[in-house]
């Protein structure tokens, strides 16, 4: 026989706190991996610019294709450093969800605990009364 806990509500309610916490380091999670993503990918069409600078550079000189260059590694430049700080923000709000989740799990895992001992504490006294049920 199971007795009502008298905190059940509370630790619901924090048991969905930590799934929605968890959802949402997940979606975080997610975001930083795309962020990441986002930044080999600049940052290897930025070396496929460099590396295509150069070879105007050398011989005959195209001024038009060079300045073409120069523009579209100024703007990688730019996206790059705009995601590198995107990342840097996804980077410490993850950090910060993974505190919350923390905090939130030992909360959850704090009332749990106490419904235990009262579910224990339960089956002790109705051991004890069927076996004084027993001796009589």
């Amino acid at each position: 026989m199971k007795i009502k806990f008298a905190l059940q509500t509370v630790l619901d309610a924090r048991h969905d706190k930590v799934e929605a916490l968890e959802i949402s380091l997940a979606r975080l999670l997610g975001l930083q991996i795309e962020c990441q993503s986002l930044l080999t990918d600049l940052t290897s069409r930025r070396s496929v610019l460099i590396g295509k600078l150069l070879d105007a550079q050398i011989g005959h000189l195209d001024l038009f294709e060079i300045s073409n260059l120069r523009a579209n590694l100024i703007n990688i430049d730019a996206n790059l450093e705009s995601v590198s700080e995107e990342l840097a923000r996804l980077t410490e709000a993850v950090a910060l969800k993974r505190h919350d989740l923390v905090i939130a799990k030992q909360d959850e895992e704090t009332l749990e605990i106490l419904r235990r001992k009262r579910q224990d504490a339960f089956q002790q006294e109705m051991d004890r009364v069927d076996a004084k049920n027993q001796d009589d």
